[in-house]
């Protein structure tokens, strides 16, 4: 396995894609606040992550056997569940407050794994770099 080929990267790249995935449906929800009829979408891709890394401790970690295997954690997508809230009477169930909070919940989620990432690949710098000397 190569350095770029690790889990923990894997992990990363897997949780930005679910954080992103996670903000495109809740500036949908916020762009359709006055679309009657709309209903509001939710994206929980804790589980989905979780599973995706044999997230319990009663399951053997995944690991690649062979190249030709599928990289873990790649293409994991999270599901979107509609709201069944009860919405205004024209029927849409977008609430501008909660959307808000559940964007800026995703925006420092995601600044956080960016943030993981950017540490990775700082310690892959160091690695070489200290390995010339």
């Amino acid at each position: 396995m190569s350095i770029i080929e690790s889990r923990e990267l894997d992990m990363m790249k897997t949780f930005l894609d679910l954080s992103l995935q996670r903000h495109g449906t809740v500036s949908s929800n916020i762009a359709n606040i006055d679309t009657p009829g709309f209903k509001a979408k939710k994206v929980n891709f804790e589980d989905e992550l979780q599973a995706a890394f044999g997230g319990g401790s009663d399951q053997l970690p995944l690991s690649r056997t062979d190249e030709r295997h599928l990289p873990i954690g790649e293409n994991v997508a999270a599901s979107v569940e509609i709201s069944s809230d009860p919405g205004r009477p024209d029927g849409n169930n977008v609430d501008l407050e909660e959307e808000m909070v559940a964007l800026t919940k995703n925006n420092i989620q995601y600044n956080l794994g960016v943030q993981l990432t950017s540490k990775f690949f700082k310690r892959i710098r160091e690695a070489i770099s200290n390995s010339r000397s």
